[in-house]
């Protein structure tokens, strides 16, 4: 009885260890057949075949697209990708980039830069950057520039900046001496270079017609612009000279 249960051990080892010899051989034979997927993408299309063929791969062309990422004429995008691991022989399908798509700068010269922005971004640009600056023959948000300028050529998805008026610039004043002048003329200089004024009486009776400037601030030398406001204190007993 201890013998045969003796023979019926070794019997079941011999069986056990042939199975476990042939799962390692089937996974051999398995692992032999199967490659992972290498990266392709930024390479010739000649490369590309030999870097495939390499790792028993077939290269097959897909298409033509544009890309922004890859240069002219290398691979842009690659199917399976990179990584994955399939059955040796297998087709790796590839995409060969065309380079940017070139487009022309739309024109946007008198437009407000709200609608400059939809007008780029619609035909597939962005806007960069945004610079003010004062212009007398243009209104305020109105674009006055571009760069790239309008019908240049450019590559898809670039960036257009934008020259935006801020509108007249204000003109600015060297304030003179008003002492002792007529505050109506004054008033109405000031007023024409689209400066305030402000008048305040030192008299208990005032006149504007027959008044006269005692001081005003911002004093003599003062520099102001449109906008502005002067204040001129005024007096009826003070004469011209």
């Amino acid at each position: 009885m201890k013998k045969l249960l003796k023979y019926f051990l070794i019997a079941a080892a011999i069986i056990a260890g042939g199975a476990v010899a042939i799962n390692f051989g089937m996974l051999l034979v398995v692992s032999g057949r199967q490659v992972t997927v290498p990266d392709v993408r930024g390479l010739t299309e000649a490369e590309a075949t030999e870097v495939l063929e390499d790792e028993n791969l077939r290269y097959e062309f897909r298409m033509d697209a544009y890309s922004i990422e890859y240069p002219e004429s290398t691979v842009a995008e690659q199917e399976p990708p990179a990584g994955r691991v399939v059955k040796r022989g297998r087709k790796v399908r590839v995409t060969l980039s065309l380079g940017g798509e070139f487009l022309d700068v739309p024109y946007c010269l008198g437009k407000a830069a709200r609608a400059a922005r939809i007008t780029l971004e619609r035909a597939g640009l962005e806007v960069g950057a945004v610079s003010r600056v004062a212009s007398s023959r243009s209104y305020p948000e109105e674009v006055i520039g571009t760069e790239p300028q309008p019908g240049m050529p450019v590559v898809k998805g670039s960036r257009v900046n934008l020259l935006v008026s801020t509108g007249p610039a204000a003109r600015r004043v060297l304030l003179p001496d008003f002492r002792r002048k007529s505050s109506v003329g004054v008033k109405l200089r000031l007023e024409r270079l689209g400066i305030y004024v402000k008048q305040s009486s030192l008299d208990e009776d005032f006149n504007p017609l027959r008044s006269y400037v005692v001081l005003h601030k911002p004093p003599r030398g003062a520099v102001v612009a449109r906008g502005d406001t002067v204040t001129l204190f005024v007096s009826s007993s003070v004469a011209e000279r």
